[in-house]
């Protein structure tokens, strides 16, 4: 045993040395080790994350799509109209197949999604015979058909299934983050117990190599020049008064440190490295503190567009819901779509301008409001390349303004008024036709991320208002039919009666004229009998007067 202590006081360097490559193999070691251990779980995560989009997108895309699609197709008889859902069939066997395999790596029994799968085929094959109601015009068939809402069975059976593989995913990624995290902890805690070990192994080294106060005294200059170069520089000048100073500062840069590390780890993003301010992070920027404040503001960063990411997803899918849920009504849209926006947007104001057209032109008119001002929300009207939101119409871009011009708007409340300090034009685009523009104003700047969700909202609500369109459309053209179809029963019906009242008049006239032509006989068989009559009296005077004529002449030849 005496002998093994001489042998190691005597070659107390090589030991050392030894030492520190034993623990620097063990460190590479475990460092590749956590390092594959963090590419595992951000595959996990990666896929995690892809099965969450595909089984989101059965019912966002797919379903959505179809739904859509047949709607179309039974107010139109467009079959361009039917495409979107002629692609999301298509679709369906290849996204079924693609989620059941990546479910099938994490271990998850993909017998539901074969359930789910013939439920979206049942509802396709629903979907073709509706197709074909209305292909043979039998609409009462069809609205029948469509009032039985099959997708909301689909979607109910969907929320069955994918709320299981959502929980199993987020319960998956949720363990791949921890395990990710502790990898990332490990590797932390392996450089600080690397630096607690190394460094007071290097100092032993040159304390046993160095005997005298000056070699001692380099040393902590050293160690000092270390501490500010890798851990952390005060910018104060360099001097080296108390040997015990400069150990108690290592070792407090040290502590921080190792605090530092816990709170980031434990998520505390708002942790500061003591003393490190504006006049010495320039001389930070390369060290442990400067590195570990760095990496906090990256995974500051990181958890800021984490939560904006949430934000957006989670605002579009209750948005669309919305949308959903009132794409039969423009009225109720805009409400429901200009009230949905605004509050969830955090703005005080907000107005929805829809594109409308009247005699072969166009204008924006104010179909919703949220909280304007009277004075506003008299300007219901308008004209296209006027004023901000004309122009906005008529570039198709939106519009981000700080600075509003006087008087355009104000917010109110029972407090009093105030300027907003931000307003936000944005026209509502579906494949690239603008369709209407909506208009916030807010006391707080909206952020880029917010101006983006805005215009991906904005395509929802311009799909939407196409279809709401169109079905206003068809409906006024299906209005427009019906009233003429009454307009020439009602005619018919005249002329019916009248046709009727001209045979009576006409039979009624034959009656007169015949009774006319019997009248007239009657009459000339009564003045022929009148002239007979005449005639023979006539007669019989001629003959009473030639007989008393003859009597007179007998009686004066007599005398």
């Amino acid at each position: 045993m005496k002998k093994l202590l001489t042998l190691i006081r005597g070659n107390i360097i090589v030991v050392l040395i030894a030492f520190v490559s034993i623990l620097l193999v063990v460190n590479v070691m475990l460092i590749f080790h956590n390092k594959s251990i963090i590419v595992r779980n951000n595959q996990i995560m990666r896929e995690s994350e892809y099965i969450t989009y595909k089984t989101n997108q059965l019912v966002g895309f797919t379903l959505h799509n179809i739904d859509l699609g047949i709607r179309a197709y039974g107010i139109l008889k467009n079959d361009e109209m039917y495409s979107p859902a002629e692609t999301a069939i298509k679709q369906i066997d290849e996204a079924f197949d693609n989620l059941k395999a990546s479910v099938a790596v994490h271990g998850y029994d993909g017998a539901p999604l074969e359930e789910l799968r013939k439920t979206y085929h049942d509802y396709v094959d629903f979907i073709g015979v509706m197709k074909q109601m209305a292909a043979i015009d039998s609409m009462a068939t069809f609205r029948k058909m469509l009032e039985e809402d099959r997708g909301l069975k689909v979607f109910i059976h969907w929320d069955k299934v994918g709320s299981k593989i959502l929980n199993f995913e987020t319960e998956l990624k949720a363990k791949a983050e921890a395990e990710y995290q502790s990898a990332v902890n490990n590797n932390l805690y392996l450089q600080i117990v690397s630096l607690l070990i190394g460094l007071p192994t290097l100092g032993y080294v040159v304390l046993k190599l160095r005997n005298d106060w000056r070699d001692r005294l380099n040393l902590l200059i050293e160690l000092e020049e270390n501490n500010r170069k890798y851990i952390f520089n005060p910018g104060t000048s360099l001097q080296i008064d108390d040997p015990k100073q400069v150990i108690e500062n290592s070792i407090f840069n040290l502590q921080q440190a190792s605090e530092f590390i816990e709170n980031i780890a434990d998520g505390k993003y708002t942790a500061e490295w003591k003393d490190l301010g504006e006049t010495n992070i320039a001389l930070n920027e390369t060290n442990l503190a400067g590195r570990l404040t760095n990496m906090r503001e990256q995974l500051k960063q990181m958890k800021r567009e984490e939560e904006r990411r949430l934000w957006t997803n989670e605002g579009l899918t209750k948005f669309s819901e919305t949308v959903r849920n009132h794409q039969n009504n423009l009225a109720e849209l805009s409400n429901e779509v200009i009230r949905f926006i605004t509050r969830y947007m955090g703005a005080q104001q907000g107005g929805l301008f829809v594109l409308r057209e009247e005699d072969g032109s166009s204008y924006l008119e104010l179909s919703a409001s949220y909280a304007f001002d009277r004075k506003k929300f008299i300007e219901r009207r308008i004209e296209i390349g006027v004023g901000l939101i004309g122009q906005a119409y008529l570039e198709g871009e939106t519009t981000l303004l700080t600075k509003l011009p006087q008087g355009y708007t104000y917010i109110t409340s029972g407090m009093g008024e105030a300027t907003p300090g931000c307003l936000v034009i944005v026209p509502m685009k579906y494949n690239d036709k603008t369709e209407a523009i909506i208009e916030l104003a807010s006391l707080e700047k909206f952020e880029d991320y917010q101006v983006a969700f805005l215009e991906k909202a904005g395509e929802f609500v311009a799909s939407a208002l196409q279809s709401v369109r169109t079905t206003e459309k068809m409906q006024e053209l299906l209005t427009a039919s019906q009233r003429q179809t009454e307009e020439m029963r009602a005619t018919e019906e005249e002329m019916r009666q009248n046709l009727e009242e001209l045979q009576a008049t006409q039979e009624a006239m034959v009656r007169k004229q015949e009774e006319l032509d019997r009248m007239r006989e009657e009459e000339n068989e009564r003045a022929k009998k009148v002239a007979e009559s005449n005639r023979q009296a006539t007669n019989r005077i001629i003959e009473k007067l030639k007989a008393t004529e003859e009597e007179l002449r007998r009686l004066k030849n007599g005398d």
